[in-house]
C-alpha cells in the first residue's frame, strides 16, 4: 500500500472509531476507573486525522487512535510497557510522555532525542515504569498538541496499595480548542500583538475610577509605567474564548460532562491541564476537596476550596458528597472570561448550579515586581539598569522588562485568587509523602525568564533557542536550579527526564514537581539529582511562549573524573 492509501485508510479507520473514548463520554455507567480497565504492558496508537467539532467549532483535529482526547493509558508500576505509534499523517509526528522518568531516546522530543516519527512509520517506545500516579502523553511536534493529540495517562502502584481511600476515581482533562489554525493564532500574536485577543482592556471609565480610588498622580503613574513596558495589566492569558472554545474531557461548558457516584463515596478526582495556553482555576462550590497528589506524587492531604492548574500540571483531590445532591467541577479561566465545568450527580437528571464567571482580574505592578519602578528605567525599553545574574547588560531586543525586587511567591494564591474566602492551595503547602534525596546541592544554575511581548519573544536569560547553547548536567550530582521571572507572564517551566524538588521551606518533605509556575516577579528554586545521560529539553509548556524561543536542552554527561580514559 502506497503512503498515500495508507493515510487516507487510517484517517477513515479513525473516523469511524468515534470521537470520544469510553473514559471521557459523559454519564458512564457507576465504577472504579480500574474496574472500567484494566493496566496494561502494551498499547497500539495511531495517530491519524478525524473531523471533530467542540462547542460547534468543527476542525480537522488530530488524534490518537481517532478520539480527541486520545484513550487511556493505563499501566502499572514496575512494568515493563510497549507502545507501537503508527504515524498516518502527511508529516512529522511523535508522542512525548509528560512526567515519565524513562531513558532519553524514548522520551519524544524530535530534533533533541529522536528524530520524530516519519508519515506512515511506526515507531516503538519501550521502557520499565519507574513510578505510579497521573500523568499525560502528548505530541512534541510543532503545534500538534493544540490541534487535538493529547491524552491521559494513570500508573497504579506496582503493590496495588494507595495511601488513601477512595470508592470512585474519575479523569478530567482540561485543554482549548482553537477556533482557527494554530498557525494563524500564532502568527497574529507574532506579527500583531501580544494583545490580539485580549477584549478585556482597560477604559477609559476605568480610569476614572482609578483616579477616584487612588488619587490622579498614583493613577497616571500607574497607567504610564505599563504604556512605557508595552504591556497591559489585563494580558494574563495571550489568547482568550475569542481564539478558544475551553473544554473538559472534549466537552464545551454547555454539554456539562457528567459524573455519577453513589451518595456517601470518597471520589478520587485526577485533573490534567492539557491546554496549549490556558490556566485554570478549579473548584467544587459546596464541596471541600482534600488535596493528595501533585504531579503524579502523593502529598500530606491539604483540605482546600480552590486551586490554580497550570499548563501541563496534574493535581488529584478527593471530595465527599453528601445527600441526594449534584454537585459542579467549575475550571475558570485566569483571566475569567471564560470556564469548563463537569458535574458530579447522584442520578441524571439532578444538576446543579453554575457559578457566574468572577470579576475580571488586574495585575499590579507589585505583583510583576516592578512596585520600585524609579528614574532608573529605560523610557524606550521598560528596562532596569540594576544588572541580575546572567542578564544581558543595557538595551537587548530579546529583554523588555527587568524585576527590581524579586520575592518569594510560593505562598501566594495568584492573581484573582485569594480574595473571596475561600481557602487556595498553594506550592508552599505541598510537602511530599515519600521524601527523596536528602543531600545538599554541590553547585547552583540561575536562570532568567525573559521576554519582550511587543516582539512576542520570550528566551532564557535574553537568548532564543536558536541562539543558546545546552545548559551541562552531570549524572548524580546535586543541583540548586534558581529561576527568575523577569516577566509578566506566570510561566509552566517543565523539564524532561528528572524531577524537580521545588524548595518550599518543608526540609526533606519538599514536593518533586515536573513542572512549575512562576509568578511574575517571582523567584523560586528546584533541586534536582539527574538519574538518566543525554539531552533533555527544558522549556516553558505555553506552546506559543516555546515556539518564540523559551527552550533550552539539557546535557547530562558523566562527571570529568568519571569519564571513560583514552588509552595513552
Amino acid at each position: 500500500m502506497d503512503r498515500r492509501r495508507f493515510v487516507q485508510s487510517a484517517s477513515l479507520t479513525g473516523l469511524a472509531a468515534g470521537l470520544l473514548p469510553s473514559w471521557a463520554r459523559s454519564a458512564a455507567p457507576p465504577g472504579l476507573l480500574t474496574a472500567r480497565s484494566t493496566p496494561k504492558d502494551r498499547y497500539d496508537i495511531t495517530i491519524g486525522r478525524t473531523t471533530t467539532t467542540i462547542g460547534g467549532v468543527e476542525r480537522q483535529a488530530m488524534t490518537f487512535n481517532g478520539t480527541v482526547p486520545g484513550p487511556l493509558i493505563h499501566l502499572r508500576e514496575g512494568d515493563e510497557v510497549t507502545i507501537n505509534v503508527t504515524n498516518a499523517l502527511d508529516e512529522d509526528s511523535s508522542i512525548h510522555w509528560h512526567g515519565f522518568l524513562v531513558p532519553f531516546e524514548m522520551d519524544g522530543v524530535p530534533g533533541v532525542n529522536f528524530p520524530g516519527i516519519g508519515a506512515g512509520e511506526t515507531f516503538t517506545y519501550r521502557f520499565r515504569l519507574k513510578q505510579n500516579g497521573t500523568y499525560w502523553y502528548h505530541s512534541h511536534t510543532r503545534f500538534q498538541e493544540q490541534e487535538g493529540l493529547y491524552g491521559p495517562i494513570v500508573i497504579e502502584p506496582k503493590d496495588g496499595k494507595t495511601p488513601y481511600a477512595y470508592d470512585r476515581d474519575i479523569i478530567l482533562v482540561l485543554s482549548d480548542w482553537p477556533r482557527a489554525d494554530p498557525d494563524f493564532l500564532y502568527d497574529r500574536l507574532k506579527k500583531m500583538s501580544s494583545e490580539y485577543y485580549n477584549y478585556q482592556k482597560r477604559t477609559f471609565g476605568d480610569f476614572v475610577r482609578d483616579v477616584r480610588e487612588d488619587g490622579l498622580m498614583p493613577a497616571l503613574r500607574d497607567r504610564t509605567a505599563w504604556a512605557e513596558m508595552g504591556m497591559v495589566p489585563t494580558d494574563l492569558l495571550n489568547i482568550t474564548k475569542a481564539g478558544y472554545v475551553h473544554a473538559l474531557n472534549g466537552h464545551a461548558a454547555g454539554d456539562d460532562w457528567t459524573a455519577l457516584f453513589e451518595p456517601g463515596e470518597r471520589i478520587r478526582v485526577r485533573v490534567v491541564n492539557a491546554s496549549a495556553m490556558t490556566h485554570y482555576d478549579v473548584r467544587v462550590p459546596g464541596l471541600p476537596m482534600t488535596m493528595i497528589q501533585v504531579h503524579g506524587q502523593y502529598i500530606e492531604p491539604v483540605e482546600t476550596d480552590e486551586f490554580r492548574i497550570g499548563v501541563a500540571e496534574t493535581y488529584d483531590f478527593v471530595v465527599e458528597p453528601e445527600g441526594d445532591r449534584a454537585y459542579t467541577v467549575f475550571a475558570e479561566t485566569m483571566n475569567r472570561d471564560d470556564f469548563a465545568r463537569a458535574t458530579l450527580t447522584p442520578r441524571l437528571g439532578v444538576k446543579a448550579p453554575v457559578p457566574e464567571l468572577r470579576r475580571r482580574p488586574l495585575r499590579s505592578l507589585e505583583e510583576t515586581g516592578m512596585g520600585m519602578m524609579d528614574k532608573s528605567i529605560a523610557p524606550s525599553t521598560g528596562m532596569m539598569r540594576e544588572p541580575m545574574p546572567n542578564m544581558p547588560k543595557g538595551t537587548d531586543v530579546n529583554v523588555a522588562m527587568r524585576t527590581m525586587q524579586p520575592q518569594r511567591r510560593l505562598d501566594e494564591p495568584g492573581v484573582g485568587l485569594g480574595h473571596d474566602g475561600w481557602r487556595v492551595f498553594t506550592y508552599s503547602q505541598a510537602k511530599a509523602l515519600d521524601p527523596k534525596y536528602p543531600r545538599e546541592p554541590e553547585r547552583e544554575i540561575f536562570l532568567n525568564l525573559t521576554s519582550n511581548m511587543e516582539r512576542y519573544i520570550f528566551s532564557f536569560d535574553g537568548v532564543k533557542y536558536s541562539d543558546s547553547d545546552r545548559i551541562q548536567f552531570y549524572l548524580g550530582e546535586r543541583l540548586r536550579f534558581t529561576m527568575m521571572n523577569q516577566t509578566m507572564m506566570a510561566h509552566p517551566i517543565h523539564l524532561h527526564g528528572m524531577w524537580m524538588e521545588l524548595e518550599n521551606g518543608h526540609g526533606e518533605k519538599i514536593p518533586r514537581v515536573h513542572t512549575v509556575l512562576v509568578k511574575p516577579g517571582e523567584k523560586l528554586s528546584v533541586l534536582i539529582t539527574p538519574v538518566e545521560l543525554g539531552d533533555w529539553a527544558f522549556h516553558c509548556h505555553l506552546l506559543y511562549h516555546f515556539h518564540s524561543g523559551m527552550f533550552r536542552v539539557v546535557n547530562v554527561a558523566l562527571r570529568p573524573e568519571d569519564q571513560p580514559r583514552t588509552p595513552a
